[in-house]
């Protein structure tokens, strides 16, 4: 399976992908740091990507005055100040207050080299996938490549929900098309994932791109269900976030599935 960067999509730092899984990835790294404040979390990002982006002027206008998703906010706006966008190690590490042991990967040599040394433990395999055949005790894995997956969803969602047994994990999914969307929902509901789901309907603006974008997380399954609650009511309110923003001002934003 090929990885993130070939060239499939053209990348534009702080796009609405980027606010829907980064939105998701600070709330599910703070709400997983207050569960066990006394050590460090133990998170694997294998299509890590840079430390940080330049980001364009509207883009870091976006997120400052019509995104209204406080902790993310936060964290990106001494990076917005000058004209960066913080990538999802650094925002995961941010948001867990520095308590972070990350393991990272990616393709990309270049992205590898631009983490400063020891900030990160570099991890050797083939494909950022490969991590679900992993059996260190990660407390979070995050898997973000893109929509070149889609030849292999079925599968990959398959192997995460068997890796959720050990670890809580988050993955990106952008994709083109309803067809893919629906496959999505059907391939969850085939497996019987207990997941959350988040959807953004990218009506295709300048900014943004024609791929619509989606989010599942799959919480470990030793962690208490009544106390994941808080933590599912603010990744919807996210994902409505970032509907708001992708929808035209006279529609409604899109919905969030939950299983």
């Amino acid at each position: 399976m090929s990885e993130k960067h070939t060239g499939k999509v053209r990348y534009t730092p702080g796009n609405l992908g980027d606010l829907l899984k980064h939105g998701w990835l600070v709330e599910i790294v703070r709400f997983l740091h207050r569960k066990q404040a006394a050590e460090p979390l133990l998170y694997a990002d294998t299509f890590c990507g840079f430390p940080e982006y330049d980001i364009g002027g509207e883009f870091a206008e976006r997120i400052r005055e019509r995104f209204h998703v406080l902790n993310f906010r936060k964290l990106q706006e001494p990076f917005l100040a000058r004209g960066k966008y913080a990538g999802s190690v650094t925002l995961a590490g941010l948001a867990a207050e520095g308590r972070l042991r990350p393991c990272i990967y990616d393709i990309d040599p270049g992205a590898l080299a631009s983490f400063p040394a020891g900030h990160a433990e570099l991890l050797e395999m083939r494909s950022g996938c490969d991590i679900l055949e992993s059996s260190e005790p990660y407390d979070l894995i995050f898997l973000d490549p893109y929509d070149d997956i889609w030849d292999d969803c079925e599968r990959v969602l398959a192997r995460a929900a068997a890796r959720s047994r050990g670890a809580s994990i988050l993955i990106f999914l952008p994709f083109r098309d309803g067809a893919q969307g629906e496959f999505l929902t059907t391939a969850v509901d085939r497996l019987g994932i207990n997941c959350l789901t988040g959807v953004v309907q990218n009506p295709g603006s300048p900014l943004d791109g024609t791929h619509h974008f989606a989010t599942v997380f799959m919480p470990a399954v030793t962690m208490n269900l009544g106390a994941l609650l808080g933590l599912f009511g603010e990744l919807n309110i996210v994902t409505a976030r970032v509907n708001a923003l992708a929808a035209p001002p006279s529609t409604d934003a899109g919905t969030v599935r939950a299983r």
